[in-house]
């Protein structure tokens, strides 16, 4: 996302005041692209790729099998065809974890099946039924 707004910020620069700032928009697709790769596709070592609901927070399985205990920031946004989940680490030397899921009613394919999609929305709204785990 970070790579979108300053593309986006070049070209209108570039419209404003000078087309040579037109030279930044490549190396900042390219950039952008491969950060998409690392971390959007889920394919680099830190790409948090499970979920797992402990009372109170959460549980994050990165790719490179390393687990970390988390809370959901009040901060995170749900939608109908998205979720943005801030996660805060307990560990307090970790930086913040942002998590993008996306389910199969948005612009972009669902990148977990619908019915967890579903009951993770419902959980973050409504918070977790008693007597579950």
């Amino acid at each position: 996302m970070p790579w979108l707004v300053l593309g986006a910020f070049a070209a209108g620069a570039a419209m404003e005041s000078s087309l040579l700032l037109l030279a930044f928009l490549p190396p900042i697709c390219l950039l952008g692209w491969r950060s998409f790769q690392k971390h959007g596709l889920l394919q680099g070592p830190n790409a948090v790729i499970a979920l797992r609901f402990d009372h109170p927070g959460v549980t994050c399985q990165f790719r490179d099998g390393s687990e970390l205990h988390c809370r959901i920031s009040t901060s995170s946004s749900l939608g109908a065809a998205f979720l943005v989940l801030r996660l805060q680490p307990e560990d307090t030397r970790s930086n913040g974890i942002v998590v993008l899921i996306t389910g199969n009613s948005g612009p972009f394919r669902a990148n977990v099946p619908e019915a967890d999609f579903r009951r993770l929305r419902m959980w973050l709204r409504i918070g977790q039924p008693s007597g579950t785990s």
